[in-house]
């Protein structure tokens, strides 16, 4: 047995063809079949149902290949041990990042981080929580930057920032010519919301004096991934949105009493970075966190007496 035959019959199972799992593998169709047959050989079983399209592995070869997953996971980590003991920080990181913080939190840190170590490579790639998660758990990425809390085991979370909600109103609307809004300003029919399935919707519906979503009362309905989307949308439209507090750092100075704070929710978004259990390439980690919090006001990165609002996510 050895690892190249199981990652062939990782590919296959995750391609349910014996040809793709081969231009996978940049190997040749006979050559990746003899490697599973000799497997198949070797421990006495047969690792897939060949007479189905697309082709899916038997009771006893699923149990085998979630295995060989963990087996081929587990060697993968072997160069990031050596790496832990070199004198200078180097390698590979990659880094999933939810869409809602991206934008905001990587102009913060990211040159900074290249100038101390120019001998990393950072691949940064935007995730919803749901599949940042998943990644993690099976090694695709390293370390993931999330709102939390969420309901998952496997992962360790360590939170890094707090950061504020504010309300960002049209002039057109009468909430604009209060200084401060409360919880039953917040109407959701009244709210431009991110799309289905972004935690950052379900905090600011959890926020909302009314939390069951309604008709929405203008005639126009736009959701969208990205929250610079929907802030021009209340510039151009009437009603309002939820915006957190990294967003509004390039809000200019014109328009910054569209901006209002809400004190009798006091609401706070948590941001923490997530590793596995098992993660390795702690010192690079470590240095990315130290990063990230050096270049944060430091009231952020203090837990606040606010209230931390659910992503309602469970994984």
């Amino acid at each position: 047995m050895t690892l190249v035959q199981l990652e062939y019959v990782i590919a296959i199972a995750e391609s349910g063809s014996f040809v793709e799992a081969a231009n996978r593998s940049f190997v040749t169709q006979p050559a990746l079949t003899t490697q599973v047959k000799n497997l198949e050989k070797e421990l006495d079983v047969v690792l897939f149902d060949r007479t189905r399209k697309p082709i899916i592995p038997t009771e006893v070869g699923a149990q085998i290949i979630e295995q060989a997953k963990e087996v081929v996971q587990q060697s993968r980590k072997i160069p990031d041990i050596v790496s832990e003991f070199n004198t200078d920080i180097k390698g590979n990181l990659t880094l999933g990042i939810i869409p809602t913080i991206s934008p905001y939190l990587i102009p913060h840190f990211i040159n900074d981080f290249n100038s101390k170590h120019p001998k990393v490579n950072i691949n940064v790639r935007e995730e919803i929580t749901e599949e940042t998660i998943s990644k993690i758990k099976n090694g695709d990425l390293d370390a993931g930057i999330i709102a939390t809390p969420v309901d998952t085991k496997g992962v360790i979370f360590i939170p890094l920032y707090y950061e504020k909600f504010y309300a960002y109103v049209s002039p057109s609307h009468p909430a604009y010519y209060k200084d401060e809004l409360s919880r039953n300003d917040l109407r959701v029919d009244e709210l431009w919301l991110l799309k289905e399935g972004n935690c950052f919707r379900n905090q600011v519906i959890n926020i909302c004096s009314d939390r069951e979503e309604q008709e929405f009362k203008n005639h126009f309905r736009y959701e969208s991934h990205s929250i610079e989307s929907l802030k021009r949308i209340v510039e151009i439209k009437n009603g309002m949105t939820l915006i957190p507090e990294l967003a509004a750092d390039n809000i200019p100075k014109r328009k910054m009493d569209m901006l209002k704070k809400i004190p009798d929710v006091n609401p706070y978004r948590e941001i923490s970075l997530v590793v596995s259990r098992q993660f390795l390439k702690k010192r690079l980690i470590d240095s990315l966190k130290n990063t990230i919090l050096e270049k944060l006001p430091r009231n952020m990165t203090q837990k606040p007496e606010g209230f931390i609002i659910d992503t309602n996510i469970k994984v």
